[in-house]
């Protein structure tokens, strides 16, 4: 493992090395978000992207962010959750093909938001979070096949109301449990 860890080191150096440089030398005074990276590396890549970036961003579709969260704070950066979401077998969607866990009901869902952003909001290095997706994939699947209840909103552009509810409540608050974690005061 030791030779797999040191090729994994060099090949992230390059690799964030010749995108910093790329990046640096048209957008100079822009931060560095990194690759967004779908499932956490070894800890030898995020070590070296710790180096050239100012935040790791990765997606996250454990129902609970914390071991993931735990996994890229290590490095002592901020991270930001580029991608997370629920779905749920009463959108009338197959959600045959995609990631995350599939709960029984909007409400539902709209709890699962809520666990997840306090549960991320809880590690101060946290700075941001993106739910996936807008819109719902449609039924016969997009171009990857891909047919699942992600959206805040449905095909018709109708909104999931316990969700959209959650949402604005969750996201006003943010702020506030943020700091609290900032502030050393207990996670939730």
């Amino acid at each position: 493992f030791v030779d797999c860890d040191a090729f994994l080191a060099e090949l992230a150096e390059r690799y964030f090395h010749a995108t910093d440089a790329a990046i640096r030398a048209v957008a100079p005074h822009q931060l560095r978000f990194g690759c967004r990276f779908a499932y956490p590396p070894g800890a030898p890549v995020v070590a070296v992207a710790a180096n050239y970036l100012d935040a790791i961003s990765f997606n996250c579709y454990n129902p609970d962010p914390l071991p993931v969260i735990e996994r890229y704070a290590t490095f002592g950066k901020p991270m930001i959750i580029g991608e997370f979401s629920f779905r749920s077998r009463d959108s009338g969607l197959p959600n045959t093909k995609g990631a995350g866990k599939i709960v029984a009901t909007q409400a539902d869902r709209a709890q699962a938001f809520q666990f997840f952003v306090q549960r991320a909001l809880s590690h101060p290095l946290v700075v941001g979070y993106h739910w996936f997706t807008h819109a719902d994939q449609p039924t016969e699947g997009r171009f990857d096949g891909e047919n699942s209840n992600y959206g805040v909103v449905n095909v018709r552009d109708e909104p999931y109301a316990d969700l959209v509810a959650t949402m604005t409540r969750v996201n006003h608050d943010a702020v506030t449990w943020h700091g609290q974690a900032a502030a050393g005061l207990p996670r939730n």
